[in-house]
């Protein structure tokens, strides 16, 4: 009937769907960390610039990642696999630096606290 795919014949739109939440995911973290950053500076003063630069310079490590992860690598029973979920390192720097925001907001509501 169409000229389109047949169903269940997926041609790498997974991957393509993966690759661009990774690239969200990395875009979030750089907000996040520099828009955290920016709050916290009125209630921690200076000493929280150089901990927002960091965590969005590794934000910006996780764009850099998912698009050199991009690439299919074979996985089991020849099915395409992301080559960032088969080592899990840019997953756990994602979760670290995640632990590393919720820190600093955390700190910075302390401070107004106190």
């Amino acid at each position: 009937m169409g000229d389109g795919p047949a169903p269940g014949d997926d041609r790498g739109a997974a991957q393509e769907r993966t690759t661009l939440a990774w690239r969200r995911t990395g875009l979030a973290l750089v907000v996040g960390a520099l828009t955290i950053g920016r709050l916290a500076l009125e209630h921690l003063g200076e000493r929280v610039v150089v901990p927002s630069v960091l965590v969005a310079a590794i934000g910006a490590g996780v764009l850099v990642g998912a698009a050199r992860a991009r690439r299919l690598t074979g996985g089991r029973d020849g099915e395409p696999e992301m080559s960032v979920l088969r080592d899990g390192r840019l997953p756990g720097v994602v979760a670290s630096l995640l632990a590393v925001l919720a820190l600093g907001e955390l700190a910075s509501g302390l401070a107004r606290v106190g």
